[in-house]
């Protein structure tokens, strides 16, 4: 640790923070700023950089202080505190040969390189260009996403040509981490992020790869992983508080691991493909997207809070599971022996869902077209319309009852009961399994 970046950046930060109120939630912002800024200023020092020069950019790059300092007291004042922050912030205008400027040139500076405007958020006006919010115009012409950069502004790689991986899924924040783990040495994995977009993604190689792509360079946000006795953890590392922090992570697997895999993410998307010989894999995400593609494996088990699930081209041999409490649920192409998949409340669409299990559904819509089916189908819905379309070709009995509402079933069959609410029968002289489709409240169709 270099003991002059971190005075030079405590100095800076006391001075910041000297004109505002000692609270605790400001003395936490202020230890992650100093860690944050710590963290960028060791990435810039090179030979030709000095301390001073380090720590002088990374506050440059973080931008204006005292906005983030201010939102925090607007999310905790009362009243009493309002009334002192307006009072220790009251302007103050300068006015010299150089330049003129309101609170030490924050809100307006002008001097003989330019104008701006709120730290040149609001506006800027100098040999530039002109700078509106997020239009600019210059010699590029007028654009509206801040100035153009080269492609190449923040290309780093160590390129190796006898050994390098070409397996490359772009992400749009700068990678600050990679780690790697052998591959045998591994049965089980353990992800757990607290708010972040993960990738669960192939690998020709034989490791599993870490990549990290962040808003923010510190080692301290950076993730945990340990291995002990053939379980792999991954944890997200610390979360700022205050300082806001956009995290997405890579976790390339090798195509031929064949163990377990639990992951939790309490905020963010989740993405899983294109894997085949996976075990168990256990999925909790509280508030997000969950989308698996192309996955082959022995028991699938989901748990979104909040949030789209999406299954296309699933083979969850011996078990698929999914609890769906707030969203839709879309199957395209999901085969399993035994599936059991529910949503309290939204709506559950398939397309060429095969194999045997349960449906069911507290409110909402269940819109189902069935591929291949090897055992009995049961479907309930609580309060909502049930549309299932079976396969053409196939021998069943049925069981179609709506208390409260209309039953429908345009198949060739013979029927024990048909009346409004109620269908009994068979299609077909070889039932090979039974449909049961019961709704307190709606109306079902069966084609």
């Amino acid at each position: 640790m270099n003991e002059l970046l971190n005075k030079l950046i405590d100095e800076k930060l006391t001075k910041i923070f000297a004109d505002y109120p000692d609270t605790k939630d400001l003395q936490e912002l202020k230890e992650e700023l100093s860690s944050d800024l710590v963290a960028s200023a060791e990435d810039k020092l090179t030979e030709e950089v000095t301390e001073s020069e380090a720590v002088t950019q990374a506050f440059k790059e973080f931008g204006d202080i005292d906005e983030v300092i201010n939102q925090v007291l607007n999310e905790t004042k009362t009243d009493s505190e309002n009334q002192y922050h307006k009072t220790i912030h009251e302007h103050n205008i300068d006015i010299d040969q150089d330049s003129i400027r309101i609170d030490n040139g924050k809100v307006l500076d002008i001097n003989d390189s330019g104008i701006t405007v709120n730290n040149g958020k609001t506006m800027r006006i100098d040999e530039n260009g002109v700078k509106l919010g997020n239009m600019v115009i210059n010699e590029d012409g007028i654009n509206f996403n801040g100035p153009k950069k080269s492609s190449f502004d923040h290309f780093n790689a160590n390129f190796d040509d006898d050994n390098y991986e070409t397996e490359v899924h772009v992400e749009s924040l700068p990678m600050t981490d990679v780690n790697e783990f052998k591959t045998d040495e591994v049965n089980k994995i353990d992800i757990a992020y607290q708010d972040a977009t993960v990738k669960i993604l192939p690998t020709a190689g034989d490791k599993i790869i870490i990549r990290e792509f962040m808003s923010r360079s510190n080692p301290d946000y950076q993730v945990k992983t340990e291995l002990i006795n053939g379980t792999l953890t991954i944890i997200q590392g610390r979360i700022p508080h205050f300082l806001p922090l956009r995290v997405k992570v890579q976790i390339m697997i090798p195509n031929d691991f064949a163990g377990n895999i639990r992951i939790n993410n309490r905020s963010g998307n989740l993405q899983m493909m294109d894997l085949k010989n996976l075990k168990d894999v256990l999925i909790n995400v509280r508030s997000g997207l969950i989308y698996t593609h192309n996955i082959e494996l022995d028991h699938l088990l989901i748990n979104a809070n909040s949030g789209k699930v999406t299954l296309e081209d699933v083979n969850a041999k011996d078990e698929l599971t999914l609890e769906s409490r707030s969203g839709v649920v879309r199957l395209d192409n999901v085969f399993s022996s035994n599936y059991n998949i529910s949503a309290r409340s939204g709506t559950i669409k398939g397309i060429d869902l095969g194999g045997a299990g349960k449906v069911w559904a507290k409110s909402g819509i269940i819109k189902i077209d069935f591929a291949k089916i090897i055992g009995d189908i049961s479907v309930e819905n609580n309060s909502g319309t049930v549309k299932l379309s079976m396969p053409t070709s196939d021998s069943y009995d049925f069981d179609l009852e709506a208390r409260s509402g209309t039953v429908k079933i345009s198949n060739v069959a013979t029927f024990k009961h048909d009346v409004q609410g109620l269908k009994e029968g068979t299609v077909g002289n070889d039932p090979q399994y039974n449909l049961t489709v019961h709704a307190k409240s709606g109306t079902i169709k069966v084609n």
